[in-house]
């Protein structure tokens, strides 16, 4: 793996600082500090070979080898964001895996208290109800703005859940997962120096992965009438339309840059380039009370999808083969909207938006607009390692998973998506 080099040199004031709570090396020197404590070391690469933007990649290791790849990551931007970045992810994925399971934290719920608690307008809801009375793993969350707590199922979480069959004993959780865990996904998770920036971040994905899904919802489930929002490339601001054009070089096609907020007003862009014969679709995806820190995520990511597909032992997943009982559904799984896009209305990215204050600041903002438009945000620290690093993770009922039907899972839009697609769900199934 080339690039392979220090952690603390060239630092650079990068565009993520407006959701940053201290500088990028200070970011650095603690997630180093919380590594070291934990006994790990990172291993680090480049996989963009030196160039801006880039994506690195981050594995830890343990005094005795390489550790689970839940404990992997990767990280996006300019190379000392797209570093640091990785070190994050790493370490996240660490502390929001096996690693930080802890049995004695861990509450007991049966499928009917869950499905009838906040998470009923959930698609997995149904699928609960009508489960035996095994009692599954929950914690227990807080909502960020007052009332009542609320267990939520581990499985929502943590994919790494169900194949982890000492914990599940020692939790003493004997449910049947085989059919909830097409609905298990980490969106949700994020680490941070405090806990205000990763509930920030964590929200913030919440928001993306919802506006996402209603996109889906609308190109391929809704009857006609859709047409989807383009930014024109050529207005876009400095880094951004550099970010643009490393994307469009890497995957040698056509690149468009979404607009894809959602009625909840929150900018959110998508980077996207159509499926061909060789591979599927590429994408990444940003949001961001900063619509020009949301262009620029979402970019990066692509760029960093792109250049991740080096690590994979196996060519790109193709078709969605487990989907072709269901036409409607199969197209949301290949997500071509080559035809979609034909009738895509084209605007000027959105250069007067206000650029909205520091973190504590956007998640008050966040809060109140999820809370406004009906949704309660819940959350609970994961693990939160003295003066270092805090690692949460944070669900919004309501909000659409439906994003998982990419990944070739057998899933259905909730409440919000058919509402969205004015669907119900055996009409999706029949399509």
């Amino acid at each position: 793996m080339a690039g392979r080099g220090s952690v603390t040199e060239g630092m650079r004031g990068p565009p993520s600082e407006p959701e940053r709570v201290v500088s990028l090396g200070e970011a650095e020197r603690r997630a180093l500090a919380a590594l070291a404590a934990l006994d790990l070391r990172p291993e680090l690469a480049d996989l963009g070979r030196g160039g801006d933007p880039t994506a690195w990649w981050c594995r830890l290791l343990a005094g005795d080898g390489d550790l689970p790849p839940t404990a992997r990551g990767m990280g996006k931007g300019r190379p000392d964001e797209a570093r640091v970045g990785a070190l994050f992810e790493a370490l996240e994925h660490y502390l929001t895996g096996p690693a930080g399971f802890d049995p004695a934290a861990v509450e007991m719920a049966t499928p009917a208290e869950i499905a009838a608690g906040p998470l009923r307008d959930d698609p997995c809801a149904v699928l609960l109800a009508g489960m035996p009375a095994e009692r599954l793993a929950c914690h227990r969350y807080r909502p960020l703005r007052g009332g009542r707590e609320a267990l939520m199922p581990l499985f929502l979480s943590a994919p790494w859940y169900v194949d982890a069959g000492r914990l599940r004993e020692l939790a003493g959780d004997a449910c049947d997962y085989g059919q909830l865990m097409r609905y298990s996904c980490n969106s949700g998770s994020a680490v941070g120096v405090t806990a205000e920036e990763a509930l920030l971040h964590a929200l913030n994905e919440v928001i993306e992965r919802d506006a996402f899904s209603l996109l889906l919802v609308r190109s391929f489930l809704r009857r006609g009438g859709f047409r989807p929002t383009v930014i024109d490339p050529a207005t876009l601001p400095a880094e951004p339309a550099r970010a643009y054009a490393a994307a469009g070089e890497l995957t040698g096609a056509p690149v468009y840059l979404l607009d894809i907020t959602s009625d909840l007003g929150v900018p959110t862009m998508l980077a996207y380039t159509a499926p061909t014969v060789r591979h599927p679709h590429r994408r990444g995806a940003g949001t961001s009370l900063n619509p020009g820190y949301a262009a620029w995520r979402a970019l990066t990511e692509l760029v960093q999808t792109t250049l991740g597909e080096s690590l994979s032992r196996h060519p790109p997943r193709g078709e969605p083969a487990g989907l072709a009982a269901y036409p409607a559904l199969h197209a949301c799984g290949r997500f071509d909207l080559t035809g979609t896009l034909r009738g895509a209305r084209t605007v000027p990215f959105a250069a007067g938006r206000r650029v909205p204050g520091p973190p504590h600041a956007q998640l008050r903002e966040v809060v109140a607009i999820l809370t406004a438009h009906g949704h309660t945000p819940y959350h609970r620290t994961v693990t939160a390692l003295p003066g270092e690093i805090t690692a949460v993770h944070a669900v919004v009922p309501g909000l659409e998973r439906f994003m998982l039907i990419t990944d070739g899972n057998l899933v259905l839009p909730g409440l919000r998506g058919r509402a969205a697609a004015d669907v119900h769900s055996a009409g999706v199934l029949r399509g």
